[in-house]
């Protein structure tokens, strides 16, 4: 995943080059706020990010934001009951679905301004606050007695009780959600910022960074050293580079 992200930023750089090239002079407007929101997509899931932006002066801006995302494990695979074509996939060995959310706060330096409007603003960010981790556990359609199956059951997956021939697939996404588990913890971020858009007061680009999330205990989304899933190992750090799409909009608060 790391290789894409590089490429990226090679490619990123070129094209900043051309689209700087010709100049234009335009009255400078001065905006007190900006609005955004996208899609987020990271080494190991996706989500969703907002965030709001106040000017402390023309080039460095406040960033009050909003993250939420799915995270997997690396050793995730997905799997497909070997004789019912109609199951759904599931990936076995996984004990919970983890989610994480982050407010936080930081700040964001412009180092140059677009040249021309079809130019590129090129920007940093960084970022710190909570990451409040979410566990929900997985749910699957279990066949009894064994296959062929006489009757599907909807059960918590435990890893000492449910083998291959014994799953049928997922269940709902809704099943667990009572049984959510809090992991409190913090993240920081730092990330290089394009944007592209060719009206003064709209906001289009990508983020391109990386990100770290730290909880005091290990965040238990595999079933540890089970049969098959010998040398599986859960943590409690995760880092991750990841990219924002985002739209928005600059104005100022009445």
């Amino acid at each position: 995943m790391r290789r894409p992200f590089l490429l990226l930023l090679c490619i990123l750089v070129t094209l900043i080059g051309i689209g700087q090239s010709e100049l234009y002079e335009e009255p400078v407007i001065i905006y007190s706020h900006q609005l955004s929101g996208g899609l987020h997509a990271h080494s190991n899931g996706w989500g969703g990010t907002m965030s709001l932006g106040k000017y402390k002066e023309a080039h460095k801006i406040w960033l009050y934001s909003l993250d939420m995302l799915h995270m997997k494990h690396e050793k995730e695979i997905k799997s497909f009951n070997p004789v019912y074509d109609n199951s759904k996939s599931y990936v076995y060995g996984k004990l919970n679905s983890f989610f994480i959310v982050r407010p936080g706060i930081g700040q964001k330096k412009i180092l140059t301004d677009k040249l021309r409007t079809s130019g590129v603003q090129v920007g940093y960010s960084w970022g710190i606050g909570v990451s409040a981790g979410f566990s929900k556990p997985v749910y699957l359609e279990i066949g009894y007695p064994s296959i062929p199956y006489d009757y599907l059951a909807v059960e918590r997956y435990d890893p000492d009780r449910h083998y291959f021939d014994d799953i049928y697939g997922r269940a709902s996404g809704l099943n667990g959600l009572e049984e959510l588990r809090v992991h409190p913890g913090g993240f920081a971020k730092f990330a290089l910022n394009f944007e592209y858009s060719s009206e003064k007061d709209r906001l289009k680009g990508l983020e391109v960074g990386g990100v770290l999330d730290v909880y005091p205990e290990r965040i238990p989304i595999m079933a540890e050293n089970v049969g098959e899933l010998e040398g599986i190992r859960n943590k409690n750090i995760f880092f991750n580079f990841y990219i924002n799409l985002f739209i928005g909009k600059k104005y100022n608060k009445r």
